[in-house]
């Protein structure tokens, strides 16, 4: 049953209680924040940051942290994207509006290659993707990510201290494909009916990968493995892709979590009403995440807390664009106060955005967030 502790909590504390689904001093406050408001932050060009790490991503977010006094989530070690070996790679075109980037790396069946653009005011973008032809590309992936040692993973742990909870990514099959294809989401989805066969050996490989990667993650204990799952979304994915090729992956990540005790704490933005239901009964996630109401996604918070909050820890839902990005700070400590409301009884509640704030969000609004859940979002007045 959740509990309520009266210990000092740190953030870090907070957010690993309302994880377990228990009630900290107050309703931790995470606003998806991990991208472009640190980057705009800074004032200098989003190249710097994307790719000279002049500031690195994290580091740049971490001061977002403190700037806005949020409990804080580093998440910026992605156990399928992470470069080990690195890659090479360099500029083939510059101008004022954006950097145009080779990359390769060289691989026993040929080198594998992309091309990312990175604007000045936005991040980077796929121009071109690494699996240009499967049958030929997908080996030299596959080579590749057979080569990495996670502990190297863990080496910046240490930067968030007791601000925040240290998470690493593995991402949800959609995530993982729409990521490495040529082509991007069209392509990825147009691939299980023009190559099916070859899709059932790629997603063979990746669940084999998923699951040797939480096994030796888990050793190293973070505070939570993240499915980063955005692709996976409804909006974009339907729920036969989703049951046959995502959920496998989250079965076993979960389960894994399950037995060492380690959090798992799935993303999946835009419509995701079914996939909150499919999970709940067919897996071991803790949190749900970011639960994006209408008009981007498809979920009514009171009604997840409802019927689902027996299992889960919620997060999210303040629109991003409705209320954060253009709304005022009255519509969102509106909408964080009919969130808390609607979702922090009895525990399991992280307050937090219905997606990635837009880069121009405007300060006061993220603020105005913290503040609702410091002074609103207490439990002794919750449950009264």
């Amino acid at each position: 049953m959740p509990t309520t502790n009266t210990k000092t909590f740190t953030a870090r504390d907070r957010i690993l209680t309302a994880m377990r689904r228990g009630m900290p001093d107050r309703v931790p406050v995470m606003p998806d924040i991990s991208n472009m408001v640190p980057a705009r932050l800074t004032g200098k060009p989003f190249w710097d940051i994307y790719f000279h790490n002049d500031p690195p991503l994290d580091e740049a977010y971490l001061s977002a942290v403190d700037y806005f006094g949020i409990d804080g989530w580093y998440i910026y070690d992605n156990a399928t994207m992470f470069e080990q070996p690195a890659w090479c790679q360099k500029i083939v075109e510059q101008n004022e509006e954006e950097l145009k980037v080779e990359r390769w790396i060289e691989t026993p069946f040929g080198r594998l290659s992309e091309m990312t653009g990175y604007p000045v005011a936005d991040p980077p973008w796929p121009i071109e993707g690494m699996i240009k032809d499967i049958a030929t590309d997908f080996p030299k992936l596959q080579w590749y990510m057979q080569q990495r040692s996670y502990e190297s993973l863990f080496k910046s742990r240490g930067k968030i201290g007791d601000r925040g909870i240290f998470g690493v990514a593995i991402e949800t099959f959609m995530g993982f494909w729409v990521w490495a294809r040529n082509g991007g989401s069209m392509q990825a989805i147009l691939d299980f009916s023009e190559a099916p066969d070859l899709m059932r050996q790629v997603h063979e490989f990746y669940l084999s990968f998923a699951r040797d990667a939480a096994q030796q993650i888990i050793v190293q204990r973070p505070d939570e493995i993240l499915l980063a799952g955005s692709s996976s979304s409804l909006s974009l994915s339907s729920p036969k892709i989703y049951k046959q090729f995502d959920l496998p992956v989250i079965k076993a990540v979960s389960a894994a979590c399950k037995e060492a005790g380690v959090i798992c704490h799935q993303h999946t933005c835009g419509r995701s009403r079914l996939i909150v239901e499919i999970n709940y009964a067919e897996t071991d996630v803790n949190v749900m995440e970011p639960l994006e109401r209408p008009p981007g996604g498809d979920v009514d918070i009171a009604e997840v807390k409802r019927r689902f909050g027996d299992k889960f820890c919620l997060k999210g839902n303040v629109n991003t664009f409705e209320t954060m990005l253009t709304g005022s700070t009255q519509d969102v400590e509106s909408e964080a106060k009919a969130c808390i409301a609607a979702a922090a009884a009895g525990g399991g509640f992280i307050l937090s955005t219905g997606d990635q704030c837009g880069r121009d969000t405007p300060d006061e609004n993220i603020y105005t967030l913290v503040e609702v859940a410091k002074t609103y979002g207490r439990y002794d007045k919750r449950e009264q």
